[in-house]
């Protein structure tokens, strides 16, 4: 039986892409049609980088730091784990039958065998791990994304992947399982954090290569949205200016791009 808390949770997901949909009284003159409302997310990425700066990054460093190497990565696997059986769903919904097999087989073995996901065995085992969402889904159906669209902490989206973040949120493992209140946002928490240590290192780098930063996570956020949706091979002429991008009726599918054996040190989904 659902909690009170977690209903309330989805209200709250719900009122986010709601807030998504409405937001285009906000537009500026943008040379990106696909960015109409770049006064607000400016201002909104501002917001998220004090934020980040002032709270979430250090207590993410006092993480880093205080739990060994070994923990971190235990502690990434579990919650990689977790995201394989909606990564499986998806790619079902999307019609991925050899991804689905393999994402939901990765699940079957790293749960048994990985000692309930510590242990990442069907990486080592040579089972890719793939990146798939509700967004995804919704974008392989044909839904436009709608205008790029910061959300408040969370960062890059665009108005359909943040309807998709709310569905992924509501068929999550966690929220269909657990029940108790206080190990639910625990569990959601350490995931936050968890993963917000886990890219510290790329923010090293994204700090050192970007003349423009929000420009630059904007672009890569476009780009990495459009090689999902297309399985890394985007029709000649699309690019993250135009306003649509479902896959090209006809066009052959093709596996995703370059898959990668799970590196057991490596981020969360």
């Amino acid at each position: 039986m659902r909690t009170l808390s977690k209903m309330n949770l989805r209200h709250c997901l719900a009122a986010l892409a709601l807030v998504a949909s409405i937001t285009g009284c906000a537009t500026t003159e943008n040379a990106n049609p696909r960015d109409p409302w770049e006064g607000y997310n400016r201002g909104m990425f501002q917001v998220n980088e004090t934020i980040d700066t002032v709270l979430i990054k250090p207590v993410a460093i006092s993480y880093d730091f205080i739990l060994p190497e070994p923990i971190r990565i235990l502690v990434t696997n579990f919650f990689s784990n977790i995201g394989d059986v909606m990564i499986g769903v998806n790619d079902l919904l999307q019609g991925r039958g050899e991804q689905a097999f393999n994402d939901l087989g990765r699940f079957v073995i790293n749960t048994t065998l990985g000692f309930g996901g510590l242990f990442d065995v069907a990486g080592n085992a040579g089972w890719y791990k793939n990146d798939n969402d509700f967004g995804v889904t919704f974008g392989r159906w044909g839904v436009p994304s709608g205008p790029y669209f910061v959300l408040p902490i969370l960062g890059p989206s665009n108005v359909r992947d943040t309807f998709g973040w709310a569905a992924d949120i509501a068929a999550s493992p966690i929220d269909l399982v657990v029940n108790d209140p206080t190990a639910y946002y625990t569990l959601w928490g350490v995931r936050f954090l968890n993963t917000r240590a886990n890219l510290l290192p790329a923010e090293k780098i994204i700090e050192e290569a970007a003349t423009d930063k929000y420009s630059y996570l904007r672009d890569a956020f476009m780009q990495n949205r459009l090689n999902l949706i297309h399985d890394g091979a985007p029709p000649p002429g699309l690019d993250t200016s135009e306003q649509t991008d479902e896959p090209a009726a006809g066009q052959p599918e093709k596996t995703s791009a370059e898959p990668k054996p799970a590196d057991v040190g490596a981020g969360t989904q």
